[in-house]
């Protein structure tokens, strides 16, 4: 699927279907800050480009519910906008 964030960018990326395993291994890396071996991960798993996989680490939220943004703390849904600022959060449940 493609999407967008008002924030980042008017580009479109491209977002995988990630298997629940994949966001939970993902959500783990974002968390421990190992960043390269989170987009490295990414383009392997899908294999898509280094600025689509550098855009979805981005998005991926360090915790449920809050924006990584502007640390709004009720966001509802997977793929969701901030509805104080706008920003795209990867909101995975795991």
């Amino acid at each position: 699927m493609k999407r967008n964030c008002q924030k980042c960018s008017d580009r479109e990326f491209e977002v995988p279907e990630y298997t629940l395993e994949q966001k939970k291994m993902l959500s783990d890396l974002k968390a421990n800050k190992k960043l390269g071996e989170l987009i490295t991960k990414i383009e392997s798993l899908h294999n898509i480009k280094s600025i689509d996989a550098k855009f979805n680490f981005m998005h991926i939220n360090t915790k449920y519910g809050k924006c990584n943004r502007c640390k709004v703390d009720n966001l509802k849904g997977e793929y969701v906008i901030c509805p104080k600022c706008k920003a795209l959060n990867f909101n995975w449940k795991v």
